[in-house]
């Protein structure tokens, strides 16, 4: 009399997990990626809340992918269209429908999100008042289920006289649950359900776009040095991964790097500031053919065409100070004598490559850097490909250097809590003590809240990143320079 519903069913009940099934039959699919900043760790614990200056701060934020899908559907004649094949990380808020065949005439009045198969619980609970039979330790028992909760199942077992109620406490001791064959209604992939109001029934075209968790992407690099022609090979990746539970198959694939926009919380209390995070220009990079994205899987494509011989010059990075911005984004450093850690500059030799193409930038990432000698290649270390945002150079770190040396101090600082604005002048010394002229980049870090913009250079910079701003300057032998900044914070 009974059945297995499905093998899928009964892979789940016992404990297995079935494959995210694809939404087959699309007729176009785009995913669209962001790939968040990546939050640089704290470097000074002091254990403080981040809403009271943050050294704990909350403003790390996730990554997230759009989703619009255009496919061929059918329409009930009592107006129910389902869709099939979604993410299982979707946010059903985000959800936008669109009627390519009848654009003006059909509209959603009432939709769900439904998985039935998203978990044991749950498509038990979908055959509440159906037959099942459960097999335990003591033997096998067929009835009809009339309630589920954690700890138990209820069958009503038997007819007429013999008509009872029987309460099986769920453990190991029960060994199997089979289930009578689904209906259609059944769920058993990710599955948006709607109602519409429309006069055209049967087969239509709809467009349909959410946000999703469950999709990363990052950027790996490789390049091989040839330092006696300060030349390079390389080579870029990008490697996407994932966790929605469904394949997007032959998808139009674009890569962003940046923050998915997102509500904001709101602040704790009064006067707090909301959780934000640093304001960095997006940069998109749409992968010239259709790529197909398996559930749970991994898959990566070519960032650019690998490029052999790139030319290449050697430069200092010099910090001054380490970065503490990733502390101060929930919550400005308004004190002008806020702490600044001493001793702490650092200058490290670096190898300089160009943006591929005037105008473009790639996103940062690890890049596996290897140095040709003679026939034979070795590989030198694991490191960030550091980028310059506004410039789209790119930077490969060599080891460390001793012979640039540098400081900062402050040299003025205003603070209006009327106007809500600090001005900070800053002066910085450095100084080559080589024999040879080096050409040094100085990177410095508006490390005090993330809306900010220069107020005065002496010598004009670049917005490296969201809070950082680099100067190039060049040194003669055993010369020194000092020049100021002044930069405006604002919220």
């Amino acid at each position: 009399m009974l059945a297995v519903g499905a093998a899928a069913a009964l892979a789940l009940l016992c404990g297995d997990t079935p494959a995210g099934a694809g939404g087959g039959g699309d007729d176009h699919t785009m995913v669209t990626i962001w790939r968040a900043p990546s939050a640089q760790a704290a470097q000074y614990g002091y254990g403080y809340n981040g809403y009271y200056g943050g050294y704990t701060y909350g403003a790390a934020v996730g990554d997230g992918a759009f989703i619009t899908e255009r496919r061929s559907v059918q329409v009930a004649a009592d107006g129910e269209l389902r869709f099939p094949g979604v993410s299982s990380r979707i946010d059903p808020s985000t959800v936008q429908f669109r009627s390519i065949t009848d654009p003006k005439g059909t509209t959603v009045v009432e939709q769900r999100y439904a998985y039935d198969l998203g978990s044991p619980e749950k498509l038990l609970r979908r055959y509440v008042g159906k037959p099942i039979v459960v097999t335990t330790s003591h033997g096998e028992t067929t009835g009809v289920l009339r309630s589920v909760d954690a700890e138990a199942l209820v069958l009503e077992t038997g007819a007429g006289q013999t008509r009872a109620v029987e309460i099986i406490r769920r453990g190991q001791h029960l060994l199997d649950v089979k289930l009578a064959a689904a209906d259609d209604t059944l769920a058993t992939e990710p599955t948006l359900v709607w109602k519409v109001n429309t006069k055209k029934t049967g087969k239509q075209t709809v467009e349909v776009s959410y946000r999703t968790d469950g999709l990363r992407w990052d950027a790996d690099y490789t390049a091989v040095l040839d330092e006696s022609k300060n030349a390079v090979d390389l080579s870029a990746w990008a490697t996407i991964n994932n966790d929605t539970g469904v394949e997007f198959k032959d998808a139009e694939l674009v890569l962003v790097t940046g923050q998915l926009a997102t509500a904001q919380p709101q602040a704790p209390y009064p006067g707090a500031y909301a959780v934000r995070t640093p304001a960095v220009e997006p940069v998109s990079f749409t992968v010239p053919r259709p790529v197909t994205v398996s559930a749970g899987g991994t898959v990566q494509v070519e960032l650019m065409p690998a490029r052999s011989g790139v030319s290449a010059h050697k430069v200092v990075v010099y910090e001054t100070a380490l970065d503490q911005s990733a502390q101060w984004q929930t919550y400005p450093n308004s004190d002008c004598y806020g702490y600044v850690p001493p001793n702490q500059s650092r200058g490290t030799q670096a190898l300089e490559v160009d943006a591929p193409t005037k105008g473009a930038v790639l996103p940062e990432g690890k890049v596996r850097v290897f140095r040709r000698k003679g026939d034979t290649v070795e590989l030198m270390g694991e490191d960030d490909l550091k980028v310059n945002a506004s410039t789209g150079s790119a930077r490969l770190q060599l080891g460390a250097d001793d012979k640039i040396s540098g400081e900062r101090r402050q040299v003025d600082c205003k603070f209006d809590d009327r106007a809500r604005t600090l001005r900070e002048k800053v002066e910085v010394k450095v100084e080559n003590k080589s024999k040879e002229p080096v050409e040094v980049i100085l990177r410095e870090y508006m490390y005090r809240w993330i809306n900010w913009r220069m107020d005065a250079e002496d010598v004009p910079g670049s917005k490296a990143a969201g809070q950082t701003q680099e100067y190039r300057i060049k040194l003669a032998a055993n010369s020194k320079k000092t020049f100021t900044y002044a930069v405006l914070y604002s919220w």
